[in-house]
Parts: structure tokens; C-alpha cells; sequence
């Protein structure tokens, strides 16, 4: 029964790791809770929810290329942020114009 629960939260990791994205923060003022990532995929605009709070700079690996709360992983510092996943795959003119909309 052991090595069974072994290969399904091997199978688990795997399957979550297709879909995590790769990015850098690239933009990220005090005051604001919403931060700019960069992927290959193009922009992700996010909100901070808890955890460790990135910094420009760092680069951040999970899901938040879709929408909603996501729990991702910041491999710069170690350590786990939680996320609302306000927007992704955007031009950087557009995801500018929803972070000063945000934080304006």
C-alpha cells in the first residue's frame, strides 16, 4: 500500500509540474500589492495574498497562467507566496495599463 501512495503523489508532482509556469518579477512598488511577472508566454499581473513577498527579481515557478487564488513557489528566496492571479499571457502595454489601474 506504501509504494502505491508513492506513485500517485509521484504522479501528482508530475502532472502539476506540466503546468507550472516560469517567470521573473519585473515590476514590483511598495504601497501596491499587485506585482508584473514575466514568461516566456508573456506578462501575468498578480496580487500578493501571503507568504513570501517577491521582489523584483526574483523568479517564481507555479500556475498563475490561469485565473484565480494559486499557491506558487519563489525559487529565489525558497519559499512559498500565495497569489490571485489577476490576468496572464499579456502584452506588456496591456498588463502596464491593469497595473496602474490597479494601483492608481
Amino acid at each position: 500500500m506504501k509504494k502505491i501512495s508513492s506513485v500517485i503523489l509521484i504522479l501528482i508532482a508530475l502532472t502539476q509540474s506540466v503546468y507550472a509556469a516560469k517567470g521573473v518579477v519585473v515590476y514590483y512598488k511598495s504601497g501596491c500589492d499587485y506585482y508584473i511577472v514575466e514568461t516566456n508566454m508573456g506578462y501575468s499581473l498578480l496580487e500578493w495574498y501571503g507568504g513570501n513577498d517577491p521582489s523584483e527579481g526574483d523568479t517564481l515557478v507555479g500556475n498563475y497562467e490561469s485565473y484565480g487564488m494559486k499557491t506558487i513557489y519563489n525559487l529565489t528566496v525558497n519559499s512559498e507566496t500565495k497569489v490571485w492571479v489577476e490576468d496572464y499571457q499579456l502584452s506588456k502595454d496591456s498588463v502596464l495599463e491593469k497595473y496602474y489601474d490597479k494601483c492608481n
